[in-house]
């Protein structure tokens, strides 16, 4: 038996590719996510990127580690995965195979291992793709998917079915209208993330709220952070996270950790009534 009743799939998208830190912002709220709540939460990105999730959360001391306990990916990775699955095997346990815990037993990664060639790994992700989210039911009871800002088969397919749609922004005047003119249909699943968010300038939180209405409770923020950045480079986003959770002293870290949780409670608020109306 599940033991929060529905698993809920929640996409993390851009409408654009330059800047939106789709896989910063999806790293920092389902780790802390990970953190304040009972929930089992398992990360996948749905296409190839220069930077993926595993590039921000496993640093490479970490990935040594798992090389020596046999856990390493490239046997297991997503793309065998999705190979089995296209073949017909349809175990429980391969998930756990595949997946890699990157914090307690509650937030697990399920790395590539780039071995195809990017279009193959969309035609085939695309495939699969439904027997593959009925598998991660059994395993998860959230589902984080980084869909970045792609084109692709599954993206389309993913952003239909996902129960709600983080919609990763930037304080960009081009960037903002352009979503809210040519993307209304999104709106009404959509939790807005404004990453790398900075409060003194001109599209602060309040203006952003104005000018396209947009309810408070729905919309949160990622502060720009130095030491976060610096992080996301070497593989140390968790480090960072839990370096920070209780700071008080260091002012930007204690900013940036407020802020992320508050968006976490909120996008949490937001998953409580999707579970609500589904169980109706």
């Amino acid at each position: 038996g599940r033991r929060f009743g529905v698993q809920l799939k929640i996409a993390f998208w851009s409408h654009t590719r330059e800047g939106a830190c789709v896989t910063t912002n999806l790293a920092c709220m389902a780790a802390m996510t990970a953190v304040h709540s009972e929930k089992k939460c398992m990360l996948l990105e749905n296409h190839y990127s220069l930077r993926n999730i595993g590039d921000l959360m496993l640093p490479s001391e970490r990935i040594e580690c798992l090389r020596e306990q046999g856990q390493y990916y490239n046997k297991y990775g997503l793309e065998h995965l999705l190979k089995e699955l296209y073949s017909g095997k349809n175990d429980a346990n391969m998930i756990q195979h595949t997946a890699i815990p990157l914090l307690f037993q509650n937030l697990f990664y399920l790395p590539q291992s780039f071995i195809v060639n990017r279009d193959v790994f969309n035609y085939e992700f695309e495939l699969v793709r439904e027997t593959l989210f009925q598998c991660l039911e059994e395993a998860a009871d959230l589902l984080f998917v980084d869909t970045e800002s792609n084109r692709n088969l599954s993206t389309t397919s993913i952003l239909s079915d996902a129960d709600l749609i983080v919609v990763n922004l930037r304080q960009d005047t081009k960037m903002l209208t352009e979503f809210f003119e040519n993307h209304p249909i999104i709106r009404n699943k959509a939790f807005f993330l404004i990453g790398k968010y900075q409060p003194n300038h001109t599209w602060n939180l309040r203006r952003i709220c104005y000018r396209f209405h947009i309810p408070r409770q729905n919309i949160g923020v990622i502060p720009y952070n130095l030491e976060l950045e610096e992080a996301v480079t070497y593989g140390r986003v968790l480090q960072f996270l839990n370096r920070n959770i209780d700071e008080k002293q260091n002012k930007e870290n204690a900013f940036f950790m407020r802020q992320v949780d508050r968006a976490v409670e909120l996008l949490h608020q937001r998953i409580e009534s999707c579970q609500d109306s589904r169980d109706d």
